[in-house]
């Protein structure tokens, strides 16, 4: 083996190797901004009434943060994915390899002969993919989901507050 093809295979290496550390920060990430917004769910429900009208703006500002990274997050996977995909391509070339998948190869290559359905994995039940709801998509659109949620809890919070009785409102300053 040439020092060329083995530094193609340690650059391949090292690519899978810093998705793998990308996703561990993502999910990571993930957990930190989901921990967060259930404690500020919780808060909303036990937090006396003159208090819960900021729990909906602050867990909104979160949402902003967490789509932010979330959205980042997923572009900087689908770039290490087409990174390690092109190194494929270069090591199946010089290797002459056929029938070879890289490791996380979710859709087909359209220059590659390559089928993920070859492959033989099928949708049931309990396991299936759709690539627009993908997990690493949801990273990104879960936070604006639960932002949407805020958004009804804080216009349900101005329309009580707006209609309560007057003494309600004496309760509330």
């Amino acid at each position: 083996m040439s020092d060329q093809q083995f530094d193609l295979i340690d650059d391949y290496k090292s690519k899978v190797q810093y998705l793998k550390d990308h996703f561990t920060r993502l999910w990571t990430r993930f957990n930190y901004f989901l921990t967060l917004q259930s404690a500020l769910f919780g808060a909303a429900i036990l937090s006396p009434d003159k208090y819960r009208w900021w729990i909906p703006i602050f867990g909104a500002f979160l949402c902003v943060l967490w789509y932010i990274f979330g959205a980042q997050d997923r572009y900087l996977v689908e770039l290490y994915r087409k990174q390690i995909e092109r190194s494929v391509i270069q090591i199946k070339s010089r290797f002459n390899l056929s029938d070879y998948y890289f490791i996380g190869q979710t859709e087909d290559i359209p220059s590659q002969s390559e089928k993920i359905e070859s492959l033989g994995v099928k949708n049931h039940i309990y396991q299936w993919r759709k690539e627009n709801i993908s997990t690493t998509k949801l990273a990104a659109l879960f936070p604006l989901a639960i932002l949407a949620m805020w958004i009804i809890i804080f216009l349900s919070l101005s329309y009580w507050i707006g209609n309560a009785p007057s003494s309600a409102h004496a309760d509330l300053k």
